[in-house]
């Protein structure tokens, strides 16, 4: 703080205080505000105002009241402008008075009573500029003691407040360290965790209320334990060691160590203990703090155990996949092998585990093309994939193989392929024995099959007789008819033509019975073709007409209409439904002639295929007989092989079919047989 005084005319006090500036005047110079000019120019304002008064209003200027005037002015001149103004109005009032002496008819020998009047003026104006110099001093330096005692009195007040703010700022910091205190002694009390403090020398003397709660012990440390009175007794000696040596080096302590709990159960904490240390580094404290590890002890445990049954897990895993009799490989997400189980190694003859090739190097080069083209889709799709191989053995020898690969996946990206490998060449030889036995099985059987429709076309003899003698015998009749409207003269082209025309219909009609004969009885490759159920059963209707006749057997046929058409090869399927007709026909002539009937349907069955029903009223199936009609050389009749119903049950199969048999009510026999329609054949014939 820094207090400056300029004293002046006008007792101008400026103060400066903490960078403030405060500026004072005394009243004066409060009431005169205008600049020093002015001041003087109202003192000669004042001065000539006074002398125009005194000149034209006062009858003389020996008059007393002149010097009165002009003593006022310089009064007024003092009191309003200051001792300096009022000097300069003293000058000329006091000109003004001497100026009637110098006008001639002034006398030339000046009166006692004028000098003593002008003496009298000089010094009353003397004194009055005086008192008025004496006045402003006196005044200025009233003000400059009152502002001093202001300002005093205001460094008093502040020194007050700001004792009484650091009074407050003393009582609050008080009550926050008080708060604080007891902030951290709540802290220190709820943190989840065991603190205390021990002396210098070890001891315990603090515990905080979660140490007190969960070993159930008091605040006193009775016994002067190092550890509370709550250490296993298998650690006490292990952590007494450590911590007198950390106690005599000073370094901070941390371990773990078993604590007991409330209810005697001992779980493992972690305890880390740090020195408070004095300004001369002494240790003075110790502070500690302990965390229950025991849920993490127990997981490390059980995870060192899962590493441990990991590792064993894994090494027999690898027993496993070096022992499993296929070839293991492993490709890299761009198909590249690079790694080969000891299977592997030992089928191939190589012993490294990485061939760093996309296909095995013992893949037979034929095979390799498609192979690889496979393995291209199933890289691009990520899709498995199985593929037959033939791989190259130790010895030279290629056998087949079938290799499955099936990719390894981390979030949806493929990172690796697994490949088994393993050996089908007996399983090949097998089936090529197993389909050259089908083969030769196939061959024999249409061998059978084609003996079976000459010994029926035996049978039917005389229905083929009889069936081509009607057209050669209309083609024979109307051949004369044409001869003799062509005898006539003149001729009768008219009346021949249609003549002609009937016997080029006859002829083809007899070629057409003669074509489905030979067709029906020459031996011929399987022929599989889309078909009519319907029409096919119409053809044989045709060749057993003499036979149903001549055994008075009355035939019915109820054929559904818009049936889906099947795959299958028609003679073969004739030869089926002619082989059921011709045994309803013969197991008919063993009851009366007025009962022997024949029904032939045709519908949808519920499976999706077409059903073909043949119903006799003959005297049925036996009961004991009934599950072995379709075996081989198992037979009812007196005179048969045997063989009719077998050969019509491995057609029937062999189309995707099923044939089987029941009886009919109420007498008889029905014989079914269900047929694919013709995607479904594809199917079955395929699988």
């Amino acid at each position: 703080m820094s207090i400056a005084f300029r004293a002046s005319p006008q007792a101008e006090l400026v103060v400066s205080r903490r960078g403030k500036m405060i500026t004072t005047t005394s009243a004066l110079s409060r009431i005169r505000k205008w600049p020093m000019i002015v001041n003087y120019a109202i003192a000669i304002v004042s001065a000539a105002i006074s002398a125009v008064v005194a000149f034209t209003v006062l009858p003389s200027w020996n008059a007393d009241p002149v010097p009165l005037l002009f003593l006022c002015t310089v009064m007024f001149v003092a009191l309003a402008a200051g001792p300096g103004p009022a000097a300069l109005a003293s000058v000329l009032t006091f000109l003004s008075l001497q100026y009637p002496l110098l006008s001639p008819a002034y006398p030339e020998v000046l009166q006692f009573s004028e000098i003593l009047r002008a003496g009298l003026f000089i010094v009353a104006s003397v004194l009055v500029v005086m008192l008025s110099a004496a006045q402003r001093r006196t005044s200025a330096s009233l003000q400059l003691l009152g502002n001093s005692q202001q300002i005093m009195i205001g460094e008093l007040q502040e020194q007050n407040d700001k004792l009484r703010v650091e009074n407050a700022e003393h009582s609050e910091a008080a009550t926050r360290a008080r708060a604080a205190e007891q902030e951290i002694r709540l802290i220190v009390d709820t943190v989840p965790a065991l603190i205390a403090r021990y002396r210098a020398d070890g001891f315990m003397d603090f515990r905080n209320r979660s140490w007190r709660d969960y070993t159930g012990l008091p605040q006193d440390n009775f016994g002067g334990r190092r550890w509370g009175s709550a250490l296993h007794p298998d650690d006490e000696e292990m952590v007494e060691r450590k911590w007198r040596e950390h106690i005599a080096t000073g370094e901070p302590f941390e371990l773990e160590q078993r604590l007991r709990r409330a209810d005697g159960e001992y779980r493992w904490h972690r305890v880390r203990r740090v020195p408070l240390r004095g300004e001369t580094g002494e240790v003075i404290k110790w502070y500690a703090i302990a965390f229950d590890i025991d849920e993490r002890k127990r997981t490390e445990d059980a995870l060192r155990e899962s590493e441990a049954d990991l590792a064993k897990a894994r090494h027999e895993l690898q027993l496993i996949i070096d022992t499993v009799p296929v070839l293991v490989l492993r490709h890299r997400a761009d198909g590249i092998i690079d790694y080969v189980n000891e299977v592997g190694r030992t089928y191939s003859g190589l012993t490294t585990t990485k061939w760093t090739t996309r296909t095995s190097i013992i893949t037979h080069p034929d095979d390799v093309p498609r192979l690889e083209a496979a393995w291209d889709v199933a890289l691009v799709t990520g899709e498995p994939f199985e593929s037959e191989v033939r791989l190259r053995r130790a010895d030279g020898e290629y056998r087949w193989f079938v290799t499955r690969r099936v990719p390894l996946r981390r979030n949806g990206e493929v990172i690796a392929w697994y490949a088994a490998t393993y050996d089908i060449e007996d399983r090949k030889r097998a089936e090529n024995e197993l389909i050259e036995s089908e083969r030769r099985f196939r061959e024999a059987q249409m061998e059978l099959a084609h003996a079976s429709r000459v010994v029926t076309m035996g049978q039917f003899t005389a229905s083929i007789a009889h069936e081509v003698n009607q057209p050669l015998a209309a083609l024979l009749t109307n051949a004369g008819t044409a001869l003799r409207w062509l005898a006539h003269q003149p001729p009768n082209l008219e009346k021949a033509k249609p003549s002609i025309e009937r016997v080029i219909d006859d002829g083809k009609r007899a070629a057409d019975i003669l074509s489905r004969i030979r067709d029906f009885s020459k031996k011929a490759p399987v022929r599989m073709e889309s078909l009519e159920v319907n029409d096919a059963i119409l053809d044989v209707m045709g060749l057993t007409h003499t036979a149903m006749s001549d055994n008075g057997v009355s035939a019915k046929m109820q054929l559904a209409k818009e049936l889906p058409r099947i795959l299958g090869d028609k003679v073969q399927l004739q030869q089926v439904v002619l082989n059921l007709i011709m045994n309803a026909i013969e197991a008919m002539t063993e009851v009366g002639a007025g009962s022997r009937e024949l029904s032939i349907s045709t519908s949808r069955a519920e499976s999706g295929g077409v059903l073909v029903a043949v119903r006799d009223s003959g005297p049925g199936l036996p009961p004991t007989g009934l599950p072995r009609i379709f075996e081989a050389f198992y037979t009812t009749k007196s005179s048969g092989l045997g063989m009719g119903l077998s050969i019509c049950r491995s057609i029937v199969e062999a189309h995707g079919g099923r044939l089987w048999a029941t009886p009919n009510e109420p007498q008889g026999a029905v014989f079914c047989m269900m047929l694919p329609i013709g995607e479904q054949s594809l199917e079955k014939l395929g699988g």
